[in-house]
């Protein structure tokens, strides 16, 4: 039902047609698919989402962590915009972040956008450029470092849409340095009246752009910004260990990263909600003992929708530098999204023993929708680990496909090579594909030049009076 080719391929298309597909155990006792294709859509796919998410979950902890740990002091602060069941997903997800550049016109900033730019909030330069008379904002006087963003979005036949922005807002420091030199150079708590300033002034900011953009949009006072104050607490389960939480206790990080595990409520549903209903009717379920609300037809607009909405933007995103200062290594992009997946597909441990399958085997094998049959045959339940039981197991499943005989049993050692040659593989296609848009980019911004040339020597012409002036010509 997806319109994104990456999803509709994931865990199905090869890394590498020749290395074909590996069913590997672990030291643990598991069993992995390694060599397929991930799509990597943390908006899209149920998959992929949940492992990106749950190592994203594990950095914001960390950071949150880190923090309080140094004295700092962090918030969750929740944004939301008033919505109807006339508007649509993508003018209120515009509103809140921004819109995206295209060819004809530049991004536009969302409300978001505005919380952290203007005078008021950033200071401003004395009038002789000297920075020790430089006038201090809001920012200064809070002691912003930064925040981690992430946006969710529910859906309802009552009220629409609703897309909400989750922040975790780093307060309490001084930094010096610019752009990758930046560091934190002293921790205090924010006064009292700092920290009322900063909040008065995002809700004031925040209402305010939202209303600029459609009036319809805009939340009263008490709903629009929440602001949460963070602690930590020794976990309970591992006293070596420390968690953060509000004051209600909710977990920070579950609120941002892992929207893939909660049901909305109120009457709404997440998006991964409405393909599990998909999944009961088109499965014959009736609708009333299906999950969610509402036909198979709503459900499909919906969700389709939502792909259009959420392309290109980022689900969580961290202020620049921001990982630096904390000490937490990685990025936000798509491509650090894929090397996740990929560690997370070597995870649990060394690799004991596996099985290769062609391309052309494990195809017969998807086909037929045997895959999961042969990933459990691949872990055993017997408690017999040795490579030759492994690879009869896996004969028998893909033996129901007719291609028992596209299985190769191979060692621990063999795994990791073939594994290893996978990688190399696909590393090498992202070199060449990133040099090819390199090459793509650089020969648009030649083209731009010489438009922008022409335009130039046209406009002379023009100036010179060698060219009639008229409406078209101008």
């Amino acid at each position: 039902m997806t319109g994104d080719a990456a999803c509709k391929g994931c865990g199905r298309a090869l890394m590498d047609s020749a290395s074909g597909v590996i069913l590997a155990q672990t030291a643990a006792g598991t069993s992995v698919v390694l060599g397929l294709m991930r799509c990597g859509r943390i908006w899209l796919c149920p998959v992929c989402a949940a492992s990106i998410r749950h190592k994203r979950a594990e950095e914001i902890t960390t950071a949150v962590v880190e923090w309080i740990k140094r004295g700092g002091t962090a918030y969750l602060v929740t944004f939301t915009a008033r919505h109807g069941h006339t508007h649509r997903l993508a003018d209120l997800m515009d509103a809140l972040q921004g819109t995206r550049a295209t060819p004809d016109a530049p991004r536009r900033p969302g409300a978001y956008q505005r919380l952290i730019t203007g005078g008021k909030w950033a200071g401003r330069k004395a009038s002789d450029g000297d920075r020790q008379r430089d006038r201090e904002g809001i920012r200064d006087r809070v002691g912003y470092v930064g925040m981690i963003r992430a946006t969710e979005v529910t859906v309802g036949q009552v009220n629409g849409w609703h897309p909400h922005i989750h922040a975790i807002c780093f307060v309490g420091g001084r930094t010096e340095g610019e752009r990758g030199e930046k560091r934190v150079v002293e921790v205090s708590e924010p006064s009292t009246a700092a920290l009322e300033e900063w909040q008065d002034q995002w809700r004031s900011v925040w209402t305010g752009a939202l209303r600029k953009v459609n009036p319809e949009f805009m939340p009263d006072d008490r709903h629009g910004v929440d602001f949460k104050r963070l602690e930590t607490e020794r976990d309970a389960n591992d006293l070596g260990e420390y968690i953060a939480k509000t004051q209600d206790g909710k977990q920070p990080a579950m609120e941002l990263a892992r929207a893939d595990l909660k049901s909305a409520g109120n009457d709404n549903v997440a998006p991964f909600e409405l393909l599990g209903r998909v999944g009961d009717l088109t499965g014959g379920v009736p609708e009333d003992d299906a999950a969610g609300q509402g036909s198979l037809e709503w459900n499909l607009a919906k969700w389709h929708e939502y792909e259009r909405a959420t392309k290109g933007r980022r689900a969580i995103e961290w202020t620049r530098y921001l990982r630096q200062i904390l000490g937490i290594e990685g990025g936000d992009s798509e491509e650090d999204d894929l090397d996740l997946l990929l560690g997370a597909d070597a995870e649990g441990g060394e690799l004991r023993a596996g099985v290769a399958v062609t391309e052309e085997g494990w195809h017969a094998v998807a086909g037929r929708a045997l895959d999961l049959a042969a990933t459990q045959a691949a872990e055993g339940t017997d408690g017999n680990t040795d490579p030759a039981a492994m690879g009869q197991r896996v004969r028998e499943v893909l033996a129901l496909a007719d291609v028992a005989d596209t299985v190769v049993v191979l060692t621990s050692v063999e795994v990791a090579e073939a594994y290893s040659a996978m990688l190399d593989s696909l590393a090498l296609r992202r070199e060449e594909a990133s040099a090819r848009r390199r090459r793509e980019h650089e020969h648009q911004d030649d083209d731009a030049d010489s438009v922008q040339e022409r335009a130039a020597r046209h406009i002379e012409r023009l100036g010179n009076g060698l060219l009639p002036v008229h409406r078209r010509s101008v």
